[in-house]
């Protein structure tokens, strides 16, 4: 670890040595000074790596990006994907002398793209960038036609002479494929890049593009998807392979936009689709193969993807079992002056590949026992774990709305608050959204109850959370195998779920599983820390899978909770008595909507009293009233553990 004592665990313990004390303040110094030695060291040696800054969400990257970038002597881009985070950079920047300014988006800066000439241009601009056409290349293919252009350049482009000139830039990852926004800058990523380099086509997508580009290209000698295939595949058609591959070799980038713009079926990516299928040849059929091309046999005869990289740095991997193609096209970045990402769960295998480097280096500010002081001691997180079940929600699919809703009211009631919830987005619309298909199951008596419902895929740098005191996270996020499989293929990885493994024992076969640590236990650590942030926050914990270092720091595990789930019949005695008011069992048990006997009422009504929720008078028989019946869960039973 550069720039520390070799007795210090970490960053933040080294910081914390220096100043005497172990505080938010001193964790944030180490943040500070980890990003300005990253950038430092790559300024003063050509050959470092790239480094990513492994930080936890709760100390303080954004801010600390902002001021670092503001104190260098030469030009920095700061990029990140929500326009959230953009404008809390450039709020921040407002602080110093320094020129900033955001780079141009069609959302914000082009009135055709905002609506401002009608819908239909508006709709118009969305499908060609769909397609793959870049803001730039629009503006100028179509500016005797563009509303925005008539009167001059429009904003968007005018300004791009203020980023060029700029002593730093706030923008997204998108923007570092563009050299003139990450040439001669330090480049700091705030965030993972995710999919900003990734195009994806369907089959239908992926036949109706390639034959639309096939077909109106004459130099090419075939017209369609499955010529294509054939000459791929058959050994005599040489001459025609090396016709495709001179056509389509012969430029810096493969890509061509107009593709995107001349016809409504085109796409800018078509012709890199057209040569990685030919490359790949053989494996498309399964049959025979071109022996010039070497394949991965491993990657396709036990996960059934193949991959390429193309002359021009793309990269591609086909799908055998969908016949889907996904490229992705990295950014180079050998111009920029230095490169640092910022990650507060971060996966080396998958920085490397999105940013297109072959090494870098990953330096942590906190150890697994200074990040449990920090996040407990420090900001006074408390972790509450209410489940060991893995609880796959990416689907919907397995949702169990009565646990979970007995979950949220136990909370509410214990703490006297309106939690806020995170969950899956499938997840969210099942629960909140669909009708229930169990009678007497309240879906509004739940959503009153609670601040806000957010999704796993909207978290990455939100702070819609941030002061929130108490949160439920329900449910672990899982995309899926074949999601998965192509995000390793990407990397170099074949990921094949091992036959035994499941749930918490799930495995794809590759040392330390980084991209199903990626897809799950990262995001549930991703979600855990949206509340409460810098202050202290209670989050109750509704899955089974968490990473390893935050599994340690539970205060109470699944082993102190219970969850009983209420049946249809007992949610009719709750809702007959609230509704009609006391009763004896036998008046209750014939009341509409109460499907169990007499018994079985008086037997659940001797339930809810030892709850606490009903009582009873001293008459023969029994008669049975409401007593806080009203706020008790009503989908299930749940006890939570004391916290001190």
């Amino acid at each position: 670890m550069a720039g520390a004592d070799p007795d210090d665990c970490c960053r933040g313990a080294h910081a914390a040595s220096q100043q005497g004390e172990f505080t938010q303040a001193t964790v944030w110094d180490a943040c500070r000074d980890g990003i300005q030695e990253a950038i430092e060291t790559q300024l003063d040696d050509e050959q470092a790596p790239p480094v990513i800054i492994d930080g936890l969400p709760t100390i303080g990257k954004t801010r600390h990006a902002t001021e670092t970038a503001f104190d260098l002597d030469v030009p920095a881009a700061i990029l990140t994907h929500r326009y959230e985070t953009r404008d809390v950079h450039l709020n921040l920047a407002a602080e110093h002398q320094k020129a900033v300014v955001e780079v141009p988006t069609l959302d914000r800066d082009c009135p055709t793209r905002r609506g401002d000439h009608g819908s239909g241009w508006a709709e118009r601009i969305n499908d060609y960038r769909s397609r793959g056409a870049s803001p730039t290349y629009l503006h100028y293919y179509l500016q005797d036609v563009l509303p925005c252009m008539q009167d001059g350049d429009c904003p968007y482009l005018a300004r791009w002479d203020a980023v060029e000139a700029a002593d730093v830039i706030v923008g997204g990852p998108a923007h570092a494929a563009l050299d003139r926004v990450v040439d001669d800058r330090v480049v700091i990523f705030d965030e993972d890049p995710g999919t900003a380099y990734r195009t994806e086509f369907d089959a239908n997508q992926l036949s109706t593009a390639i034959s639309t580009f096939l077909s109106k290209n004459d130099d090419l000698p075939i017209d369609n998807h499955f010529g294509l295939i054939g000459a791929a595949t058959n050994e005599g058609m040489e001459a025609i392979r090396d016709a495709i591959r001179d056509e389509l070799s012969d430029n810096t980038s493969i890509a061509r936009p107009t593709e995107a713009v001349d016809d409504d079926d085109g796409h800018a990516e078509a012709p890199t689709a057209v040569l990685a299928m030919l490359e790949l040849g053989g494996p498309i059929i399964g049959d025979t193969a071109p022996t010039e091309y070497d394949w991965d046999d491993q990657l396709r005869e036990e996960a059934g993807l193949d991959y390429v990289e193309l002359p021009d740095g793309s990269q591609v991997v086909y799908d055998h079992a969908e016949s889907r193609v996904v490229i992705r096209r990295p950014p180079t970045l050998d111009a920029a002056r230095a490169v640092v990402g910022l990650d507060g769960t971060p996966v080396e295998e998958l920085w490397r590949g999105r940013l297109g480097v072959d090494n870098i280096e990953s330096w942590r500010i906190l150890c697994d026992d200074c990040r449990a002081r920090y996040l407990r001691d420090v900001i006074g997180y408390e972790f509450v774990q209410t489940t060991s079940h893995v609880k796959p929600y990416s689907s919907g699919e397995y949702v169990n709305r009565r646990g979970d809703f007995g979950v949220i009211e136990a909370v509410v009631n214990r703490h006297d608050t309106t939690p806020g919830v995170i969950t899956t987005k499938s997840a969210a619309e099942r629960l909140f959204e669909e009708p229930p298909s169990e009678p007497f199951i309240d879906i509004e008596r739940v959503t009153d109850r609670i601040a806000d419902v957010k999704h796993y895929g909207a978290l990455r740098s939100s702070n819609d959370f941030t002061g929130t005191e108490v949160g439920v996270v329900l449910g672990s996020p899982h995309p899926g195998d074949r999601p998965l499989q192509i995000t390793a293929a990407m990397e170099g990885y074949t990921a094949v779920r091992g036959d035994e493994g499941k749930g918490t024992d799930l495995d794809y076969g590759i040392p330390e599983r980084p991209f199903l640590r990626h897809y799950r236990e990262h995001k549930i650590a991703q979600a855990v820390l949206r509340f409460g942030r810098t202050t202290a926050a209670t989050v109750y914990i509704h899955t089974g899978v968490l990473p390893e270092w935050l599994s340690e720091m539970v205060t109470a595990g699944p082993e102190a909770v219970t969850i009983e789930e209420r049946s249809e019949g007992q949610r009719g005695v709750i809702r007959a008595l609230l509704d009609e008011g006391p009763g004896t069992a036998a008046e209750i048990a014939n009341r509409d909507g109460v499907s169990i006997g007499e018994k079985q009422t008086r037997d659940w009504l001797k339930r809810l009293q030892s709850e606490g929720y009903v009582s009873r008078d001293d008459s023969q028989p029994y008669t049975w009233g409401a007593n806080g019946l009203a706020d008790a869960p009503h989908t299930a039973h749940v006890r939570l553990p004391e916290l001190e």
